[in-house]
């Protein structure tokens, strides 16, 4: 498996992807037409290029979000969700400024959040990788002093 530089840090290398949703305020139904959907994913895109947040996928309902997201490591879920939600909200309300009129104080994405993380692998195979790692560094190790010059 190889990384990008995106998920590249000092001292650290990897990703996590999540499955993330959450909904409007008061779960009104903002995102019915076509039109305020695709104004919802270009919000989302640009929101989460300034989140350092890579969408896989994603998709607008009615009145909530779902995406599939990979995050650096170094940006916890809660803050990236959060800066999903304020930056989509503000272009949102840039590109269509009577939507403020249903949302007077500002707000248009409910409080709630929804994450659980994705892994690239299973649950069961993560857990017979960590039983089985005192027969892999025995392996680890055969290979190495076989492949060594002889002293």
């Amino acid at each position: 498996m190889t990384y990008s530089d995106n998920f590249t840090h000092q001292h650290a290398l990897g990703k996590s992807t999540w499955h993330i949703e959450w909904c409007t305020k008061y779960r009104y139904k903002v995102f019915k037409s076509e039109y305020h959907k695709n104004l919802c994913v270009i919000a989302l895109e640009e929101a989460a290029k300034k989140a350092n947040v890579v969408l896989l996928e994603r998709e607008v309902e009615p009145e909530h979000i779902h995406l599939i997201a990979e995050l650096p490591l170094t940006v916890a879920p809660t803050n990236a969700i959060g800066i999903l939600k304020s930056v989509s909200a503000k272009i949102i309300f840039a590109l269509r400024p009577k939507l403020r009129l249903r949302y007077p104080q500002g707000h248009l994405w409910g409080p709630g959040k929804f994450a659980i993380s994705v892994g690239n692998i299973t649950l069961e195979k993560a857990k017979e990788y960590v039983r089985n790692q005192k027969a892999h560094h025995a392996k680890t190790l055969l290979v190495l002093s076989e492949s060594s010059p002889e002293p």
